[in-house]
């Protein structure tokens, strides 16, 4: 695959998966302030506000954003403020909490929580499917194309759907415990990756043997799955460490200090630089 196919690949990818955190986000009532794929920004649309006509989200509220180094993208939620920084007459800056601000301005703080748009005041469950759902929208999509490519290439003719879907989905199994495999082999750890099961080896391998005719298709599912499987480790700041602690302020109803939060993803982007970047470029 050349430089460009790839590019246009993990374009794509990452597009799935910061729409699956877009879309999800919009689900849970989140407003969405930014999307963006890759990074250092070289253009960026933020649609003209509309007039709500409705009480929830809207496509409006987001700036999209495309950047030129093709390494991930990251979508942005709106948050609400811990506390609101305002200058007195004497001109001395002051800070105040934000409920106490809203009550200044005539507003109710506690149903100003209840009907807000914000990330951070979600409940911790639906903070755990936006941050699942990129990993989520991946898979899918692989699932899918392996789907139509055994489909397509008849090489479950007289299988039957569900036979073809359940082949599709061991393969993304397969595809996925391989890479998990690797990445461990850099770490000089050896762990067996999944086997086929009986009932679909035939099924895979003659997939795996028409693959080559649809190489496009075929990287772009491997790429899904790839993305999905890095995205789900539990490391700060990938998507699974974030959903780590959203589990463990679902089991423990109280949710990790930011400082902590902070310290876990300064050690976590080392480990990842470390295992993705400088181990694989001294092997």
């Amino acid at each position: 695959m050349n430089d460009l196919v790839y590019i246009l690949v993990l374009a794509i990818v990452v597009t799935v998966h910061e729409f699956g955190h877009y879309t999800m986000a919009r689900m849970m009532g989140v407003k969405v302030k930014r999307m963006q794929i890759f990074f250092s920004t070289v253009y960026a649309f933020k649609p003209q506000a509309a007039k709500r006509s409705h009480a929830g989200t809207s496509w409006r509220d987001t700036e999209y954003a495309v950047g030129w180094i093709p390494f991930g993208g990251y979508t942005s939620y709106e948050n609400r403020p811990l506390s609101v920084i305002f200058t007195d007459a004497y001109g001395q800056k002051h800070s105040i909490d934000y409920d106490t601000y809203l009550k200044l301005h005539g507003k109710s703080a506690g149903s100003h929580k209840q009907k807000d748009f914000y990330y951070n005041t979600k409940s911790a469950w639906k903070r755990f499917l936006i941050s699942i759902a990129g990993v989520l929208f991946n898979l899918i999509t692989a699932l899918i194309i392996y789907t139509l490519i055994i489909f397509m290439s008849n090489v479950g003719n007289g299988t039957g759907f569900w036979q073809e879907l359940s082949a599709a989905g061991e393969f993304i199994v397969f595809a996925v415990g391989n890479t998990f495999a690797n990445i461990f082999a850099m770490l000089g750890i050896q762990i067996t990756p999944p086997a086929i099961s009986a009932e679909n080896y035939e099924l895979i391998a003659a997939f795996a043997d028409t693959a080559s005719n649809y190489a496009f298709l075929i990287h772009l599912a491997d790429l899904s799955c790839v993305l999905a499987l890095i995205n789900i480790l539990p490391i700060p700041p990938l998507d699974g460490g974030q959903a780590t602690f959203e589990i463990y302020e679902m089991i423990t109803g109280k949710a990790p200090s930011n400082s902590f939060k902070k310290v876990a993803s300064v050690i976590g982007s080392i480990i990842f630089i470390l295992v993705f970047w400088i181990l694989p470029m001294l092997r």
